[in-house]
């Protein structure tokens, strides 16, 4: 797979005396995670085992101490070069050992709805953590972050970010999560792109490559607003949406006629053939 990314430079401070730093690694986002933790003197534990039968893929989150004085940033562009996805890695300052910790983010995976449903909770993915903390409620998120100290991930637009956890000696957190409607929704509102994202990687990475990568979470966000907007949610007229917005390399939503497109496209008045051969008319050409 070829990579359009890196992982920019990182600046961590220091460790306090009591302090180990842990990378949490989703091997779901990693063609083979133990190239990466290879190197690391210290066997990584697993939140879940994901090795498949027969061996060829391993899902398994992993959570693997380094080295006080380890390089960083040469980690992190080795991590980059097994990586088919920028969330495949965060990294947590925290006084708690290992095993510690690894019981902490366990206890943290199991989620339900009001419902009873059950779902897990995917704050490994380093692109899903940041929106499932903006959706817990104050308690929920004070429970969740009792783990340490930072917790660094990368932003979708590539950059750094960090949150401050809190340091303390029990876990105040009770299992499972409880999510209320309108939870489920932010949540789902805000990880929708990354299934568009992942869509056009698989299908079409060409089209999407018109885009930096720096700028497809906002954008697809603001294609399924806009999509919303005309009255359009069903996924597979979602992606009909994306394409042509990637087709067009403009904000639909800012665009009358395509607004109006948009709108016919909703209510049946027009195919999406339709809509394609207005804007995009093919050329008979007899040479």
């Amino acid at each position: 797979m070829t990579r359009d990314w890196h992982f920019p430079p990182l600046a961590l401070p220091p460790l306090e005396a009591e302090a180990q730093r842990f990378v949490l690694l989703d091997g779901a986002q990693c063609d083979q995670p133990s190239q990466v933790l290879r190197a690391l003197p210290w066997t990584p534990l697993r939140l879940f085992d994901g090795l498949l039968a027969d061996g060829s893929e391993d899902a398994s989150v992993f959570l693997a101490r380094l080295p006080r004085d380890m390089h960083i940033d040469r980690f992190l562009q080795r991590a980059a070069a097994q990586a088919r996805s920028p969330g495949l890695l965060s990294l947590i300052d925290t006084t708690l050992t290992a095993e510690a910790l690894q019981q902490r983010l366990q206890r943290r995976l199991d989620a339900s709805y009001p419902n009873g449903k059950e779902f897990l909770a995917r704050f490994f993915d380093a692109r899903v953590l940041p929106w499932w903390v903006q959706v817990l409620d104050e308690p929920q998120c004070r429970a969740f972050l009792a783990l340490g100290e930072r917790w660094w991930y990368l932003r979708h637009d590539l950059q750094w970010a960090h949150l401050d956890l809190h340091d303390t000696a029990q876990d105040p957190h009770e299992p499972p999560w409880v999510l209320e409607a309108p939870q489920r929704r932010a949540l789902i509102d805000a990880s929708y792109p990354y299934t568009l994202i992942d869509h056009f990687q698989l299908t079409d990475p060409e089209l999407l490559a018109r885009l930096p990568r720096a700028r497809w979470y906002t954008f697809f966000r603001r294609v399924v607003a806009t999509a919303a907007a005309a009255g359009i949610e069903d996924s597979r007229r979602v992606v009909m949406v994306a394409t042509w917005a990637l087709l067009a390399g403009t904000d639909l939503g800012e665009d009358p006629a395509w607004q109006q497109r948009l709108q016919d496209f909703a209510s049946g008045r027009r195919s999406a053939a339709d809509i394609g051969d207005e804007v995009w008319p093919l050329e008979e050409s007899w040479d």
